[in-house]
């Protein structure tokens, strides 16, 4: 990291002071970051193909194979704030390790509530979760909520260990909404794409979240609401550039605030009851 920019960019948060730190537990403080592949390099590891098919015609002539497949499904983007200014300061090694300990984290936390990773988009990953094809399965839109809270409250743990090596802290926004995709595949990195309004919105309200916050589109908050005894919906007054018309936004805050001690280890409540 360049000398002169260190000192500024080398930045914790007041509760990551060395008396702080040591509140983490020790199971997440240990949590073994390179579990997942650097995602970008290898991504054909990071999830299953969505479905099997037969494209090789196709691929032949397009970067991007459309397979006529769509389905309605939750999407989600994660996206770093700050990026730019950060990145210019860490040389290759700093660089590549910072985007390590946090793609992977999320993508760690995204497949423990069954979602599914698309790509990731220089500091943005994006997922979706299958399972909320079915809107009369809520316990998957509930998984949607739960995940994003867990990455969350991963925001103190994530940055324990950038300061331990380190490096700058960081913050970062999610966002997710609902509607129909359709599926591509990209022959470039052999990985299926997601397109439509679902994502495009899910791209433009990420930037209405606090940092370190959640927000969601009005499509899913209409499947979502019978959860307000256990999640605040707080509405977003602001219009969307890119989004025409009126389109509400919603903060979501979790109404037990209790932290979650080990959010790499946090399950879905589909994997919980398998157990019980």
């Amino acid at each position: 990291m360049k000398a002169d920019a260190k000192e500024d960019l080398l930045h914790v948060d007041a509760d990551l002071t060395s008396k702080n730190i040591f509140k983490i537990s020790q199971e997440d403080y240990d949590f073994n970051y390179d579990s997942f592949p650097v995602i970008g390099l290898n991504p054909e590891k990071i999830g299953d193909s969505f479905t099997s098919y037969d494209a090789k015609r196709d691929m032949k002539r397009e970067e991007i194979a459309f397979l006529g497949q769509r389905q309605h499904a939750c999407v989600c983007f994660i996206d770093m704030m700050n990026s730019t200014k950060i990145i210019s300061v860490l040389d290759n090694v700093e660089l590549a390790r910072y985007y390590s300990v946090f793609l992977n984290s999320m993508a760690s936390i995204a497949k423990n509530y069954g979602a599914k990773i698309i790509k990731n988009a220089g500091d943005c990953l994006i997922y979706y979760f299958p399972d909320t094809s079915d809107k009369s399965n809520l316990q998957s839109f509930r998984n949607v909520l739960d995940c994003s809270l867990t990455m969350i409250s991963a925001h103190r743990v994530i940055n324990a260990k950038l300061l331990e090596e380190k490096l700058p802290s960081l913050n970062y926004r999610i966002s997710a909404d609902y509607g129909e995709v359709e599926f591509a595949r990209m022959q470039s990195s052999n990985t299926d794409d997601l397109f439509g309004a679902a994502m495009n919105k899910c791209a433009k309200i990420n930037s209405k979240a606090p940092p370190n916050g959640i927000v969601i589109g009005e499509e899913l908050f209409k499947i979502i609401r019978p959860f307000e005894d256990k999640y605040s919906f707080i509405t977003v007054d602001e219009s969307v550039p890119g989004i025409d018309g009126k389109y509400l936004i919603f903060r979501v805050t979790n109404k037990d605030n209790r932290r979650t001690l080990n959010p790499f280890n946090k399950k879905s409540q589909t994997d919980r009851n398998k157990f019980i």
